[in-house]
């Protein structure tokens, strides 16, 4: 989507560190990212981190993390030098204390001397009456006497809030609905709907791009923009929500499949994952499905970004991750397998690559297939037609050079003779070999066994010296 201002366009993400790396964050950074690399922008990592008693700083740096890893690079950051430092929400409190001075200055905010015990009779009592609850604005007209323990308020000044998003157009809220909200709690730290403004008008953010739960948030933050006479952001953006696979939403409790580095643990290649995110709400228009980075940015527009949220695809993901494992040349794969194959040496790991690049969904899936290389499994029990079919095999293969090539036609002789077809004549085979009915195509199986030891497992299933 051109952008006709000729001003630089800054965009950015502000994620909290409050649990593990986050799936939407991650989202959300790719679609930031794409837009301000279309438009040779800037892009922000901004840590919202005001929730003092749910931050941690290894939270933290499992975002520094998990973006790195996919290669969502930031321009400007609590790790990088950048003009409107510092980037962490903590170390902003003196900015949100100037802004919430200016806003009681000029009677746009009021103290709040409300207990909790207060505010909580006013819900109940409107839930009583039936009725959308409200602030009374009992501390504007009437505030309590002999209190100094305070938070500060917002007053909304009624009317219509309208603004353009890129996804959804003309947006409009009636701020008559909205009761005079709290800005800045009183342990003196802001809220959400407060830092997040005047972090955005200060560093001059120029699109706000983030999830569809924000679109609520929106007057609000617009009302304290226009309050402090600050320019508005040119254009919001909220992305639809990803949605677990029933289309319920996703919560971190019930959906491990959030968690970022779950991705990574299990073998999913960082391309592959940012290639499924960018189609997870999004349609290019065309029958093409796998994308790079740098094809995303050539044709990424909010005009085919939907409205509803998507539904989280455990096949797709699978089918893009694979198709990714399959356009690396033996070498790559071997390098990007050798952390989930510790138990292998190098040149085996390259020598199985040929045989695993048409199974894998995920490189950690490499293990499992893998694994009678380093375990000896127990033999199966076969029925007698199985066993012979064994021992057939083992006498087709007594003297054979122990290759996949070779091997394969020494089985394929073994196919025609016993006129039962592939399948049913290399089951047992492999079952003796690997203890599983599922593995590496069975000329690689062999193969990457040494030859006497797989004659002996073989040998131990038929019956027959090895």
């Amino acid at each position: 989507m051109a952008v006709s201002d000729e001003s630089s366009v800054r965009v950015r993400i502000a994620p909290s560190p409050t649990g593990f790396a986050h799936l939407g964050t991650a989202s959300t950074a790719l679609y930031n990212l794409v837009f301000a690399r279309q438009e040779g922008g800037t892009f922000v990592l901004r840590v919202d981190d005001t929730d003092v008693e749910r931050n941690r700083p290894e939270y933290e740096q499992l975002i520094y993390e998990g973006l790195h890893w996919l290669g969502l690079d930031w321009d400007e950051g609590p790790d990088k030098d950048g003009p409107h430092a510092p980037y962490r929400q903590s170390e902003r409190l003196d900015v949100y204390k100037q802004h919430a001075a200016r806003l009681l200055a000029d009677g746009t905010a009021y103290r709040c001397y409300c207990t909790p015990e207060e505010l909580d009779a006013e819900r109940k009592q409107a839930q009583a009456e039936k009725r959308p609850y409200r602030y009374s604005r009992r501390c504007l007209n009437d505030p309590p006497a002999g209190r100094t323990e305070f938070a500060v308020r917002f007053k909304v000044p009624g009317g219509e809030v309208k603004f353009t998003d890129m996804i959804r157009g003309e947006m409009s809220f009636d701020s008559g609905l909205i009761g005079d909200f709290i800005v800045v709690k009183s342990n003196g730290y802001p809220t959400y709907n407060f830092a997040s403004p005047v972090d955005d008008a200060t560093m001059d953010i120029t699109h706000v791009i983030r999830g569809e739960e924000h679109l609520s948030n929106t007057p609000y933050q617009l009302m304290l923009i226009d309050a402090l006479g600050y320019q508005r952001p040119r254009a919001y953006a909220h992305m639809p929500l990803i949605l677990a696979h029933d289309g319920s939403k996703m919560s971190k409790r019930k959906h491990p499949e959030l968690n970022l580095m779950l991705y990574r643990e299990q073998g999913y290649l960082p391309e592959a994952l940012l290639n499924y995110l960018a189609l997870l709400g999004w349609n290019p228009g065309t029958s093409q499905e796998i994308f790079s980075f740098d094809e995303l940015v050539g044709v990424f527009s909010f005009e085919r970004v939907q409205h509803g949220g998507a539904r989280f695809d455990w096949e797709k993901l699978n089918w893009i991750n694979g198709e990714y494992i399959r356009a690396f040349d033996d070498e790559e794969l071997a390098r990007r397998l050798r952390p989930f194959l510790p138990r292998l040496d190098e040149a085996t790991i390259l020598r199985a690559v040929p045989a695993l690049k048409t199974r894998l969904p995920k490189l950690a899936a490499a293990a499992d297939l893998l694994e009678y290389l380093w375990t000896d499994p127990p033999p199966p029990a076969l029925d007698p037609d199985a066993v012979e079919r064994v021992r057939v095999a083992m006498s087709a293969l007594q003297n054979v050079q122990w290759e996949p090539g070779a091997i394969h036609e020494a089985l394929m002789r073994v196919v025609e003779e016993s006129g039962l077809g592939p399948n049913k004549t290399f089951m047992p085979i492999r079952q003796a070999l690997t203890g599983k009915k599922i593995s590496p195509p069975i000329d690689y199986t062999l193969a990457l066994l040494h030859k006497d030891l797989a004659m002996a497992r073989l040998a131990r299933v038929a019956g027959v010296p090895a």
